[in-house]
């Protein structure tokens, strides 16, 4: 079975670290592999006010668009000021998860429109750190938004008629099974002595994986499952990652 393995990249703002994004481009570039990158439409994140602003910024990510890169939504300020478990994750922090439906269309259309002010215009998306709720989904619906890339279905299903195109590990995916794979990277943390393999990781799959690499206008076509089968697998699967993995790695510390 072929696989299909979409790259992205989140965290992309004027301020992030630049020396390990452009390492990501040139080797993308080199490759002839285009990714989809979450761009933040107001970045307050401070840890991520890492060099000094790109002044030329939106021209940049305009002429990555002109280049063939698909452009996401990535939240609006990716702050997390609500102490709120999502749907798919098991931190209780949120920059839209447990707020208002009002609330979450105001910020996706106002991160909507700052895109648009500056010539980007995507009808994808995906929250910071993952984090989501159904309320989310119907407000990207309002907005105008036709993808999620989030998720931990086994399969991509609609709902609200936002399709949800799941990724169910960070980094490099387990290519073991299924065909559709997303391999989500997080450039500057590359910079860190703990998260210095990432970067290997990230070139090792670009090499070994080019042939199966697509952009999301193909990875976007992948058929969708049944609502309700994926909402249930999709249960089991975090009931398993909240609930059975700690339980095993506790176990598995003590023996």
């Amino acid at each position: 079975m072929t696989k299909k393995i979409l790259i992205r990249i989140d965290d992309v703002c004027p301020t992030m670290n630049w020396e390990q994004f452009e390492k990501a481009i040139k080797l993308m570039d080199a490759l002839n592999i285009r990714p989809l990158i979450g761009v933040i439409p107001d970045c307050k994140d401070p840890d991520l006010m890492i060099c000094d602003v790109r002044n030329d910024f939106w021209d940049y990510i305009k002429d990555l668009q002109r280049r063939g890169y698909t452009i996401a939504m990535h939240g609006l300020y990716h702050t997390f000021n609500s102490h709120y478990r999502g749907n798919i994750v098991s931190r209780h922090d949120s920059e839209f998860a447990g707020l208002s439906l009002d609330t979450q269309i105001h910020m996706i259309q106002k991160g909507k429109e700052i895109l648009n002010k500056h010539g980007i215009n995507t009808q994808i998306f995906f929250a910071p750190g993952h984090s989501y709720d159904n309320n989310t989904i119907k407000a990207l619906s309002i907005c105008g938004f036709k993808y999620l890339s989030d998720g931990k279905s086994y399969k991509a299903y609609k709902k609200e008629g936002i399709k949800l195109l799941p990724c169910r590990t960070g980094g490099v995916p387990r290519l073991y099974y299924g065909k559709y794979h997303t391999a989500v990277f997080h450039t500057h943390e590359w910079a860190w002595n703990n998260k210095a393999y990432c970067y290997k990781q990230f070139k090792d799959l670009l090499y070994t994986q080019a042939s199966n690499i697509v952009d999301f206008d193909t990875f976007c076509q992948q058929p969708e499952g049944c609502l309700f089968a994926q909402e249930a697998n999709e249960r089991l699967y975090i009931f398993i990652e909240r609930h059975v993995r700690p339980v095993l790695a506790t176990i598995k510390h003590l023996i």
